[in-house]
């Protein structure tokens, strides 16, 4: 017997699957890639609740996780 999916695909669903930022608990790890490729840590980011999760909008989940999900 097949065992059913129960998330629901929703924006919290695809940070959990996708975002290399997510960490258990829907913490960020708050890595931030430029378009020159070049990597930062936003401590805004770092360590709290990922912004998803919160309700709010994640810059990095919308302009490199979520295009290329879709």
């Amino acid at each position: 017997m097949k065992r059913m999916n129960r998330e629901k695909n929703n924006p919290r669903t695809d940070v959990k699957k996708y975002c290399a930022n997510y960490n258990t608990g829907y913490v960020c790890s708050g890595v931030v890639i430029c378009r020159d490729l070049s990597q930062y840590i936003d401590s805004e980011l770092e360590g709290k609740i990922c912004p998803i999760e919160r309700g709010d909008e994640c810059l990095y989940f919308l302009e490199i996780v979520k295009p290329n999900v879709d």
